[in-house]
């Protein structure tokens, strides 16, 4: 089978991670229907997102060239924000089309004709069960891939005792800046886009793939903050953070979370609580040490390898 990869190729993308695993699997073409630049996947400054909302009104016309010269079997679109018209272009071409959504298509701020998308395409990807059901009541084609860790980035590291500290990484958002605002005088780190305005949270620029990585991997604890569109499920942190070893501190999640609280996470639910939690388990490395080892072992195989796996498993059945 050839598959086109057709996603922005920028630090942090998704696209990225599943990349070297679906070349071990299939005759792999990658190609940025936005053209590639430097800027980091969440950037949101304002020069960011008016060079992105320029990119895709000319991201279809890219992709059917693309298409029609590398002549691929499928396309799998990352998200295809600007590629709704190109979809039913590509599939005329001779291509059949399937996206992974790595969001909420129910979320209607910022990207309003997600759900219309996927159902043009011939398949449908989604990492929540919940959010699959409710596509296929409606006649998409859709497959649960949950996410994942890039063992690139973030490979295993052996959860340890001594370990100090707190990191969170992403960017800002109100609800994050108030949660985090309950840690100020913890000895924690934030890095992200966004946090140039904050008053009360001291961040770092952004920082992706091995810096990532190796900053989760010398903390105590890592916190996860879910945006709205995700309340209640997980999101790619919950791997990441899992499988370098730090304590996963974060918003309840029912809907495909591998983590349960106490047992492979905490949960908290206020910024008062979230405090409480850390500062307790800042003062046990023994009970830190157990919960953050219990994760790490149970989502050791929930590598981007394996999804991509998943992927070409369902693209040949679907063919």
């Amino acid at each position: 089978m050839k598959l086109m990869l057709a996603g922005e190729t920028t630090a942090g993308g998704l696209a990225g991670s599943l990349q070297s695993g679906l070349a071990e699997y299939c005759e792999l073409v990658v190609f940025d229907p936005y053209g590639a630049t430097s800027e980091a996947i969440d950037d949101r400054s304002f020069p960011a997102r008016l060079r992105r909302k320029l990119a895709r009104r000319h991201a279809g016309d890219r992709i059917l060239a693309a298409v029609e010269m590398h002549q691929p079997d499928w396309v799998l679109v990352i998200k295809g924000r600007g590629l709704d018209s190109g979809i039913n272009l590509v599939r005329g071409a001779g291509a059949k089309v399937a996206c992974y959504y790595p969001d909420n298509p129910y979320w209607r701020v910022g990207d309003p004709g997600a759900r219309e998308r996927l159902a043009h395409c011939d398949l449908s990807f989604v990492w929540s069960q919940r959010i699959a059901d409710r596509l296929a009541s409606e006649g998409v084609a859709t497959r649960v891939v949950p996410f994942g860790y890039d063992a690139r980035w973030f490979p295993l590291t052996e959860p340890q005792r001594e370990r100090q500290g707190i990191v969170f990484l992403g960017s800002w958002s109100s609800r994050r800046e108030r949660y985090l605002s309950a840690l100020v005088g913890l000895p924690v780190t934030v890095c992200g886009s966004g946090w140039e305005a904050s008053k009360t949270v001291v961040a770092k620029p952004a920082i992706y793939e091995q810096q990532a990585g190796e900053l989760l991997a010398q903390a105590a604890i890592g916190v996860n903050l879910l945006h709205p569109q995700c309340a209640g499920a997980h999101n790619m942190r919950t791997r990441e953070i899992a499988a370098t070893g730090a304590l996963q501190l974060c918003d309840p999640g029912t809907d495909g979370t591998p983590l349960t609280d106490g047992a492979e996470c905490m949960w908290f639910d206020s910024p008062e609580s979230l405090r409480s939690i850390a500062v307790t388990m800042l003062a046990d490395p023994t009970t830190r040490y157990g919960i953050a080892k219990m994760a790490q072992t149970k989502t050791a195989e929930d590598h981007y390898g394996r999804r991509a796996f998943e992927v070409v498993q369902s693209l040949e059945a679907a063919a």
